[in-house]
């Protein structure tokens, strides 16, 4: 019996590693009507438990009409990773980027585009530790 209790008293002390977390922020569908323009999504923030924590992986998704396309990047602040002309994906999050600080989408109407165009149901899906 008291190796079970030594073993359940060693866990129970143990420092337990961060479990990782997730969130997905849904956005505001954007009209892109000028090439050669940024256009911001909302900001999408974090529910409060998870402020303070590293983000590790983000995914986007998002519509275009057929035949069409757009420029795009996800932005924590001035720092932005290009998505290119990619509707859906993930990637690594840069190691400066953080849970607590919003992060919006980017788009561009390539040059010679004459025709607005909608982004529609634009969703991040953010894991963080």
């Amino acid at each position: 019996m008291n190796k079970v209790a030594g073993v359940l008293l060693l866990l129970l002390w143990s420092p337990l590693p961060a479990a990782p977390g997730s969130w997905q922020s849904p956005l505001a569908e954007l009209r892109l009507a000028v090439a050669g323009r940024f256009y911001h999504s909302e900001p999408a923030t974090p529910p409060p438990m998870a402020a303070g924590d590293a983000i590790v992986r983000v995914g986007w998704r998002y519509r275009l009409p057929a035949g069409r396309r757009v420029q795009a990047w996800l932005c924590q602040g001035e720092q932005c990773v290009p998505l290119g002309s990619a509707r859906r994906g993930h990637f690594l999050a840069p190691p400066a980027w953080r849970v607590e600080r919003p992060l919006r989408l980017r788009f561009r109407l390539p040059a010679g585009e004459r025709r607005a165009v909608t982004v529609g149901t634009p969703r991040l899906t953010v894991e963080y530790r």
